[in-house]
């Protein structure tokens, strides 16, 4: 095939795809996980009008006492600021980096399926992946992990070139990704796994002196993440990512209902694709029946070892909602839909794959396109279509008190204003009286027939009423 055919059906199933997200680009954050997409988007945000320093990304709830929000180290959120600085803050500028981003996370999984298949079988499963109905959904929307599982992709490749020309520059391009991808998302870490066995195998075939020598890269290019991560970790709320099933108080029937949720569901559904699913069989199947296979493919083993212990691990945390901590699987899960392709392809039944290709934008489409609903966008729709005039409503510099967001997120997000977010039925006259102390002037509310009778302390002035109410609180002459 000429380089001319490659670049052509590289890049069709791209142009598909770009063109059926066409009018999700210029959408603000919507839909499935709007919250942890609002975290992602205040933090470009804050980079962008408040503090530029990638060591110092900001929130708008003050909550904790601080306005300093350190989670992943915010590589993806700081650098689209920077496009933002040349160009105007906008989110479209989010979700257009995004996808390119995303598009070079398919070229790097295609030169690391080039090392197995032949090129024809590799642009096939690409259009495969391109598809993944996960991947067709988080590929435009305000969230680091497409540019973490990209990063974890381009590490894959450079260690199986490393593996095979044992060239300290490959070793040293492996470290670098593998640091990228960890500093974005922790769990990526887990692709050092294969490294792992690397060192392994030069042990027992007596190489200890080179053994040492390669472990030295990947070890200190892990500084940077260990020095984030150690900083971060203390700095979280909700520690329940990090101590997992080692403090779950959900049932056994509640993890093994989730657990056979994400097998018979998450993986054929949303991360393979319904119309491709034979091929994962197939792959499937033909891995277990082949030994030499198995033996090609034992990095890979080890990496799904690996990445079903984090699974197992955070179960309790993953259930049936968090789609995107499955990323870590992608590229295991599509070396062996590869596999099935290769074994189709050369069959008699060639064309079927080819007919599977076509259909899987049309069946990722239909999985996906809903949960961008502007009508039902995962939150008071006033957020969204009234954005401009509840911003002019609360002064630029005023704080604000927001009634029931569990998240801490959405609603201040499209306020664009700092303040404090309560959870659902927090609301009482001290938490009001404290947070009005702390210089919050203005109430938000989408309980409508919240009783104000409840706070005598409080004069309220509405300002806005919808489907949201926001009041501005005066204290009357009495003492806190």
């Amino acid at each position: 095939m000429t380089n001319k055919k490659i670049i052509f059906f590289f890049l069709l199933p791209v142009l598909v795809s770009f063109i059926l997200h066409f009018r999700v680009f210029t959408f603000d954050v919507i839909g499935y996980h709007a919250w942890r997409q609002s975290q992602t988007q205040t933090v470009i945000y804050n980079f962008t009008f408040s503090d530029p320093s990638i060591f110092h990304p900001q929130k708008f709830d003050l909550s904790t006492g601080t306005n300093e929000l350190l989670y992943e180290f915010p590589l993806y959120q700081w650098c689209i600021a920077q496009v933002n600085n040349v160009l105007g803050y906008s989110v479209m500028h989010t979700r257009l980096i995004t996808f390119l981003i995303f598009v070079f996370l398919l070229f790097g999984f295609y030169r690391l399926l080039i090392k197995f298949v032949s090129v024809e079988v590799a642009l096939v499963t690409n259009t495969l992946l391109c598809f993944s109905p996960l991947l067709y959904y988080y590929c435009v929307n305000p969230l680091p992990d497409i540019l973490a599982l990209c990063c974890a992709v381009w590490a894959l490749n450079f260690f199986m070139v490393f593996v095979s020309s044992e060239k300290r520059v490959h070793l040293l391009l492996f470290s670098f990704f593998l640091m990228l991808a960890a500093l974005v998302k922790l769990p990526f870490v887990l692709f050092a796994s294969p490294f792992a066995l690397y060192i392994y195998r030069s042990y027992k075939t007596q190489r200890l002196s080179k053994a040492f020598t390669n472990v030295l890269a990947p070890a200190v290019f892990l500084i940077p993440v260990a020095a984030w991560y150690g900083m971060a970790i203390p700095t979280w709320r909700d520690k329940g990512v990090v101590v997992g099933m080692s403090h779950n108080n959900k049932s056994l029937l509640h993890l093994l209902d989730c657990f056979q949720f994400n097998l018979i569901s998450s993986v054929p559904e949303l991360i393979t694709n319904y119309a491709s699913c034979i091929f994962l069989v197939t792959g499937m199947v033909l891995f277990f029946k082949n030994q030499d296979l198995r033996r090609k493919h034992g990095y890979f083993v080890v990496l799904f070892f690996a990445a079903s212990t984090y699974f197992l691990f955070e179960l309790n945390m993953i259930e049936k909602a968090h789609d995107y901590y499955l990323m870590p699987f992608i590229p295991l899960i599509f070396l062996v839909v590869a596999c099935g392709v290769k074994h189709f392809y050369k069959s008699r039944f060639r064309k079927f794959v080819f007919v599977v290709a076509c259909l899987v934008p049309i069946t990722a489409w239909l999985r996906i396109d809903q949960r961008w609903n502007l009508q039902s966008p995962g939150f008071v729709t006033d957020y969204l279509s009234d954005q401009a005039t509840l911003q002019s409503i609360i002064p630029q510099n005023e704080k604000c008190i927001i009634d029931a967001d569990d998240s801490h997120f959405i609603a201040l997000y499209y306020l664009k204003r700092q303040g404090y977010s309560l959870f659902d039925k927090e609301i009482n006259s001290a938490v009001l009286k404290d947070r009005y102390k702390r210089g919050a002037r203005f109430l938000v509310t989408e309980n409508l027939s919240l009783n104000l009778n409840d706070y005598q302390e409080f004069d309220f002035e509405t300002l806005y009423s919808k489907k949201l109410k926001i009041y501005k609180l005066t204290l009357k002459n009495v003492a806190f």
